[in-house]
Formats: structure tokens, C-alpha cells, sequence
């Protein structure tokens, strides 16, 4: 468990922590997520890579002015106690709620799948119980789960094969004939598919070579955003617009266009290898939670059991007696509206940085004057 703010995250481990927690579910449906805008979807991806980028920078422009600090801590600092407080508890409603939400569509997705005849309370007992033991061995551990996921689960993207040389390569070529409300529709949809790169601003104090953190984060970027293209290529090739439209899981069907003789369901394969990418992608935001917890109720000192408490609110918050549109409203909008508000609030925050380090230099100027 993380016990101080010790350099202990190599190159490698920034570009895995980014790369595996912004692809975790989202990749699964994002052909239909991006169907606003038809055969031209493919170029979507490439666009939301250069605009999530381009909203690294003031992150990273925040971090570096806070080297030895967690995002809670800057809001404290920069809002004072009161406000800080506050936002920081809207900090760990996220985290708690990015956890569950990447685990809820997983395990609603192997129950439809994989097995129907199984309730979801204890797969999402045994997947919470698996993230647990993740974060507890700190932020090194996530990312070193991060990274075996990866090497576990990217292969497949050699999948694809089967349905490229099956579609049509002329679908491939962008019409544009859709209207500008699609393209924003399409992006904002698409965008589900992006997040989690802001989560760097909570173990940025982590990270050994923060000069180039910038760099090894873009690079964890595009690496996400190249699999996002490859997978919407292949769905524009093989798949017809009605289809794009309406299957909700349209990765699961290109799975079944593949041909092993020693495999008959692919997908179900497929998914269940998929539980890698979500273990690391949940873990992470964990992580954050139990960090909220320490920052809220135990200045910022760390403390094993706050893990078991969020993971604890995760897992009720899927198989408790909540209501399934109180689910839809957590899960689908309060986790996107979060996530907005995370990703751009480095630009207020370095705003008051810059009001208040100027509000601190005219007193001083003024009694060098005098």
C-alpha cells in the first residue's frame, strides 16, 4: 500500500495506467456508440485522440506546479479547507462511481453472453473482491496489472483479420455526408470511450521522470486510440449502417466472423478474457476512491481498511435495491457529466493559481517600493 509519496512509477507504468484505464468497457460498444455519423466513424477516434491531447496539456501544466501533490491536495491548497473539502468529495463520488460503472456493464454484459443463468450479486462480489486485492498493494500494483492485462488481451486485436477480409473496403471511404449535430453527437458519444486519462492528476506525484510524463501519457493515448481506429474500421467494412445502429455490442459480433477450427464461440473467449481489462481499469479507480477517503477523513495519511469501504459502496451501488433508472442516471449520466467536469477543471484550478500567486506579489512589491 502506498505509504507516502515515493517516485515509484517508471515510463512504462504511466503508459499502461493510461492506455488500459480509458479503454476498460467502452470499447465493446463503441461502433454503435459512434453510428450518428455512419461509414465516416472511423475518423471520429482520430479527432477525439488529438482533443483528449489537447486537454492533457493544462493537466499537465497543473501537475508540474504541484509536483509532490494529489489533485486532492491542489484543491485544498488553491480552494482553501471548506470548498476543497467539499470537491473533494465529489473527487471520491467519481472514483467510487467509475469503479462500478466500468464493473456494472461487464457483469451485465457476461451475464447476457457468457452465463445467462447466473445472477450478477456474485460475479460482481467475486470481480470487486479481485480489484480489492489489486489496490491493495498501492498505485505500483495497479499498474503493474494494467500492464499484464494488456499483454494478455492486446493480441486479439489480430482478430479483425477475419472481418476486414470479409467487409467491403469501400465503406471505408469518408463521405461526409452527415450533418454537423451528427459529428457532435458522434463525439460526444465517442468520448465515453476517452476517459480516464485524467486520472494522472492523482498519482502524477508518483511518477519518476515527471519532466517527460507528458510524453509517456500521450503515448498511452494514441496507443488506446489506435485500437479505437482498428476497431472501427473493421466494424465500417463488415458491417451494414442498419447494423452499426443497432447492435449494441457490435465488437461481440465481429468476434463471431472469425473461423478457428478448435473454436466454436470466439466471443464468449473474447469476453471472457475481456475481465483484464476491467479488473485494471476498476482497480484504478478504486484507487482513487480509497486516496479520496484518506485525504477526507484521515488528512491525507493512508489507511488499508478505506479500501474496503469503497469497494464496498462499488459493489452495492451494482446489486443493491437501487432502482434500474436511478442505475441508468449514475451510471450513464452522473459518470460522463464527472468525467467532464475532472478532465476540464485544471483550467479553473490554474486560473486561481495565477490570481492568487498574483495577489501574493503586490504586497511585496508594494513594500519594496516603500
Amino acid at each position: 500500500m502506498d505509504t507516502g509519496n515515493f517516485k515509484k512509477l517508471n515510463a512504462y507504468h504511466v503508459v499502461f495506467l493510461i492506455q488500459n484505464t480509458m479503454i476498460g468497457i467502452g470499447l465493446f460498444s463503441l461502433p454503435h456508440a459512434l453510428s450518428s455519423v455512419g461509414y465516416n466513424q472511423w475518423v471520429v477516434p482520430i479527432i477525439l485522440g488529438a482533443l483528449t491531447n489537447l486537454t492533457l496539456i493544462p493537466i499537465m501544466m497543473l501537475c508540474k506546479k504541484y509536483p509532490d501533490d494529489s489533485l486532492f491536495k491542489i484543491t485544498e491548497k488553491l480552494l482553501g479547507k471548506l470548498i476543497g473539502k467539499a470537491v473533494n468529495v465529489t473527487l471520491l463520488l467519481y472514483g467510487i462511481v467509475g469503479a462500478a460503472t466500468v464493473g456494472q456493464e461487464y457483469v451485465r454484459l457476461v451475464q447476457s453472453i457468457v452465463l445467462p443463468t447466473f445472477t450478477i450479486a456474485s460475479f460482481t462480489i467475486s470481480l470487486f473482491f479481485v480489484v480489492t486485492c489489486i489496490v491493495l498493494g498501492g498505485i505500483k500494483s495497479v499498474a503493474r496489472f494494467c500492464m499484464f492485462s494488456f499483454f494478455l488481451t492486446g493480441w486479439m486485436i489480430v482478430f479483425l483479420q477475419w472481418p476486414l477480409q470479409a467487409g467491403n473496403w469501400l465503406h471505408v471511404v469518408p463521405t461526409f455526408e452527415v450533418s454537423g449535430t451528427a459529428w457532435l453527437e458522434a463525439l460526444y458519444d465517442g468520448s465515453i470511450a476517452m476517459f480516464g486519462y485524467g486520472l494522472i492528476m492523482f498519482y502524477f506525484p508518483y511518477i519518476k521522470n515527471q519532466k517527460k510524463a507528458f510524453l509517456h501519457a500521450s503515448l498511452g493515448i494514441w496507443i488506446a486510440v489506435t485500437y479505437y481506429f482498428l476497431v472501427s474500421i473493421a466494424a465500417v467494412a463488415y458491417f451494414s449502417p442498419w447494423q452499426i445502429d443497432n447492435l449494441l455490442y457490435p465488437v461481440l459480433n465481429l468476434f463471431q466472423a472469425i473461423q478457428l477450427p478448435f473454436v466454436e464461440r470466439i466471443e464468449n473467449f473474447g469476453t471472457t478474457l475481456w475481465v483484464f481489462l476491467v479488473l485494471s481499469t476498476s482497480a484504478t479507480y478504486l484507487w482513487v476512491a480509497k486516496k479520496g477517503m484518506d485525504a477526507l477523513f484521515n488528512k491525507h495519511k493512508n489507511r488499508t481498511w478505506h479500501v474496503y469501504v469503497v469497494a464496498l459502496v462499488a459493489t452495492l451501488s451494482i446489486i443493491g435495491p437501487i432502482p434500474i433508472h436511478i442505475q441508468d442516471l449514475i451510471f450513464d449520466d452522473l459518470s460522463t457529466y464527472f468525467a467532464y467536469a475532472l478532465n476540464t477543471s485544471p483550467i479553473l484550478l490554474l486560473l486561481i493559481h495565477k490570481i492568487k500567486n498574483k495577489l501574493r506579489k503586490e504586497p511585496k512589491e508594494k513594500g519594496v517600493a516603500s
